[in-house]
C-alpha cells in the first residue's frame, strides 16, 4: 500500500479546479508528499487548450473516494500447485498463518482453496473413496510422499488405489487381493517376486533394503513400479495414502475479490460467508493478496486535499468515507466536516489558483514555467480577465507575477485566446452543455442548480436555444429542482443571457435586469455566478 495524497477539484471541473489541483499536487511533491492530481469529470475545451499549451497531462480521473482493496494492507498469499500431494498440503498449511492455501493451476491462475477442513476430511473417507483417490496418484507423487527413490518406473503406471502392508513369507491364495495394488514391505527376495507375479503395480521397499537384480528385471517385465525409501514400514503406512493430489479435495467454488473493489462493498459480502481468508485478484486473474475480516478493521483511508470547493454535493462521491487532509478554496465555506483539525485555506479572491500561488511562495518554492502558465490561466478564466466582480487586487498582482514566470508577454492577448477556446456551443449537445459546469445549491428548503458557459457571438447562442430550452425543461423535472438556471456569459464580460425553469422561475423576474419572457432574460451586470447571482437569489428565496 502506498501513501498517496489525492489533490482533487469539484464535479464538472473548470479550468481553476483542474489547474489548481495540478499545481498544488506538484507543490506537495516538492515538499516530499506522494501527491497525485485528480479530476471528477471530462475537461472542457478551455482547460484542454491550457494543458496543451503548457504541455501537461490530464489529471487522474477518479469517481469515488472510498478505499479499494489495493489501497489497504493485506496478507502475502500462500500458494500451492494443484498437483502437489495431500502430505505436502498438510506441511504447507501447518506453516500458514491462516491455515489455508490458495491453489494454483499450471498457468498460475486460481484453481481453488485448500484448508485444514479439506485435509481433515481425508481421514474420514471410507475405504472405497480413499482407494479411488489413491488410484489417481502418480508413481512420482508416491515416491515424494514417502521420501523414496524410484528404482523402476513403468511406461504407463496405474494402480487400483488399494494399499497393503505385506508381512507374509511364502503363501498361496493372495493373488486376487494384491492384483493392481501398492504393497509395502522390506526384504524378502521370494516375497517380492511373488507379489510382482500376482500383478502388484508398485512395490515400496522400506528401510533402504536393496532389490536383487533378478527381481528388478522381473519387475520391468511385469510393468511393476519399485520405490525404495529409508523410512520404516509403519512410517510409510502412515503417509502413503496422502500421495494423491490436492485438486481432488480442494474447494473449487471460491469466493474471491478484485483488488479494485471498495472495502465497504467487500465487508458487506464477507458478512454472507464464513471463509477465513479470501484471495484478491487483479484484472488479469492473478492472485495478488489474501484478505480476512481483520484487514477491514481500522484500515487506512484514502487521503484527499480538496481544491476549489468545500461542499459535499460538489465533492467526489463518498468523500466522508475518506480522510480529508486539507481544503484550499475561495468560495463560501461548505458543509464538509472533518474528524480532525486540518489545514484549511479560504480567502476572498477571484480564484483558487491565486491562493495556490501564495502557498508556493510561503513554502519557499517557485512554480516552474508550466505550472506558472496553468495558474495564470486559471486566474484569467475565473475572473474573466479581471472583469468579474470577484476579482481582487491580489488576483491581478499574482497574475502579473505568474505571467513573467510563464513567459506570457501580453496577458490580455493570451486571455482572449484562451477564453475563446472555451466556446464550443455547436459541438456540445444540450445535456452536455447544461451539465458540464452545473452547481447544485440547497437554499433553505429549496433545491437550486445553476449552470454557466461562455459565448463569443450571441448568434451562436440563438442557434441552439430551441433545443436547449426543451432539454432544460425536461432536466429540471427529472432532477426535481425548484429552480434550474443556465447562464450564458460573454467571454469579455459584457453581460449574461439567463434561462430559468421550475416552480420558482417566477422569482427571476425580480433578479434579472431585462426579462424576455417567463423563462429567459438578460443582465449586463451578472458575470459571476458566485458573486452576483447566487447571493441575490439566496436573499430573495429567504424572503419567501
Amino acid at each position: 500500500m502506498d501513501d498517496a495524497l489525492y489533490v482533487i477539484g469539484h464535479k464538472n471541473p473548470d479550468t481553476d479546479s483542474i489547474c489548481s489541483a495540478l499545481a498544488y499536487a506538484e507543490m506537495k511533491r516538492l515538499v516530499g508528499e506522494n501527491a497525485i492530481a485528480c479530476r471528477l469529470g471530462p475537461l472542457n475545451e478551455e482547460t484542454k487548450f491550457v494543458l496543451k499549451k503548457f504541455g501537461l497531462e490530464n489529471p487522474l480521473l477518479m469517481k469515488d473516494a472510498r478505499s479499494q482493496l489495493k489501497d489497504i494492507e493485506m496478507d502475502v498469499p500462500n500458494f500451492i500447485n494443484e498437483n502437489r500431494s495431500v502430505k505436502v498440503g498438510w506441511e504447507k498449511v501447518a506453516k500458514s498463518n491462516n491455515r489455508s492455501l490458495f491453489v494454483l493451476n499450471d498457468s498460475k491462475k486460481l484453481a481453488g482453496i485448500l484448508s485444514t477442513s479439506n485435509l481433515s476430511m481425508v481421514r474420514l473417507f471410507d475405504k472405497a473413496k480413499l482407494n479411488k483417490l489413491m488410484s489417481t496418484a502418480s508413481l512420482k507423487a508416491i515416491a515424494d510422499t514417502i521420501e523414496g527413490s524410484i528404482i523402476n518406473e513403468p511406461t504407463l503406471f496405474s494402480n487400483n488405489g488399494k494399499v497393503f502392508v505385506v508381512t507374509l513369507n511364502e503363501s498361496r491364495g493372495f493373488e486376487a487381493d494384491f492384483k493392481g495394488s501398492i504393497c509395502i514391505l522390506s526384504d524378502g527376495h521370494q516375497k517380492q517376486k511373488q507379489l510382482i507375479n500376482a500383478g502388484v503395480k508398485c512395490l515400496i521397499i522400506t528401510c533402504n533394503e536393496q532389490i536383487d537384480y533378478d527381481v528388478l528385471q522381473f519387475a520391468k517385465a511385469k510393468n511393476c513400479g519399485i520405490i525404495i525409501t529409508k523410512l520404516d514400514t509403519m512410517a510409510v503406512a502412515n503417509v502413503v495414502q496422502e500421495s494423491f493430489s490436492i485438486k481432488n479435495i480442494m474447494t473449487t467454488e471460491v469466493i474471491y475479490f478484485n483488488e479494485s473493489e471498495y472495502v465497504s462493498d467487500v465487508a458487506a459480502k464477507m458478512l454472507k460467508s464464513r471463509v477465513r481468508s479470501y484471495p484478491v485478484l487483479d484484472d488479469e486473474g492473478n492472485v495478488k493478496a489474501a484478505i480476512s475480516r481483520f484487514h477491514l478493521q481500522n484500515y487506512k483511508r484514502k487521503r484527499f486535499i480538496l481544491v476549489d470547493h468545500s461542499a459535499k454535493n460538489q465533492a467526489i462521491n463518498n468523500i466522508m468515507d475518506a480522510s480529508i487532509e486539507e481544503i484550499i478554496d475561495h468560495h463560501h465555506i461548505g458543509d464538509i466536516q472533518t474528524e480532525k483539525p486540518i489545514f484549511y485555506r479560504n480567502m476572498k479572491c477571484g480564484c483558487t489558483a491565486t491562493i495556490v500561488s501564495l502557498l508556493y511562495q510561503e513554502n519557499g518554492l517557485l512554480p516552474d514555467e508550466k505550472i506558472s502558465g496553468i495558474l495564470l490561466s486559471a486566474i484569467l478564466s475565473d475572473t474573466l480577465n479581471f472583469k468579474s466582480a470577484t476579482t481582487t487586487e491580489l488576483d491581478k498582482i499574482t497574475a502579473s507575477w505568474l505571467a513573467k514566470r510563464a513567459n506570457i508577454e501580453d496577458i490580455d492577448e493570451y486571455a482572449r485566446e484562451m477564453l475563446s477556446a472555451s466556446v464550443s456551443l455547436k459541438d456540445a449537445n444540450p445535456h452536455e452543455l447544461l451539465n458540464r459546469d452545473l452547481k447544485h445549491y440547497e437554499m433553505g428548503k429549496y433545491k437550486v442548480a445553476v449552470g454557466q458557459t461562455n459565448y463569443v457571438n450571441m448568434s451562436d447562442v440563438q442557434l441552439i436555444l430551441p433545443e436547449f430550452k426543451e432539454n432544460m425543461e425536461k432536466e429540471q423535472k427529472s432532477k426535481k429542482l425548484d429552480l434550474l438556471i443556465m447562464v450564458f456569459t460573454h467571454v469579455l464580460a459584457e453581460g449574461s443571457l439567463l434561462l430559468f425553469y421550475g416552480p420558482l422561475a417566477y422569482t427571476m423576474k425580480d433578479i434579472v435586469e431585462i426579462n424576455f419572457d417567463d423563462n429567459s432574460g438578460y443582465d449586463k451586470d451578472i458575470i459571476s455566478r458566485k458573486q452576483q447571482l447566487i447571493p441575490r437569489l439566496t436573499m430573495y428565496l429567504k424572503s419567501l
